[in-house]
């Protein structure tokens, strides 16, 4: 089994968190104190939210209760995770080089 992988969340400040897996496999994140909490992301989500997005640049939405309309964040809480993982799903995107980072708080798809 690979080593988890250790990132900072998408604003890059001092929480992180650890996944496993890939983008093109799924992933299972743990994050929180202690990294107690788990999600999955399956590969077809990711392929989901990589078509949705495709050469767009857009907000990302990290805000768990009010992601901004047109972000990523606002699609995958409706489509994929009622718990908006954005501060993960997006710093693994760009981690593995599906997007950048263009200005605070945008996402680019590449």
């Amino acid at each position: 089994m690979a080593t988890p992988k250790i990132l900072s969340t998408w604003d890059g400040g001092a929480e992180l968190f650890t996944y496993g897996g890939s983008v093109k496999a799924g992933t299972r994140i743990r994050y929180g104190n202690g990294f107690k909490s788990r999600a999955k992301i399956t590969a077809s989500q990711y392929e989901e939210i990589l078509r949705q997005f495709a050469g767009k640049e857009v907000p990302v939405g990290t805000s768990i209760n009010n992601p901004p309309s047109g972000s990523v964040g606002e699609w995958v809480k409706a489509n994929i995770n009622k718990s908006g993982l954005m501060s993960y799903i997006g710093a693994i995107l760009v981690h593995e080089g599906f997007a950048e980072k263009p200005k605070r708080g945008w996402i680019r798809f590449v």
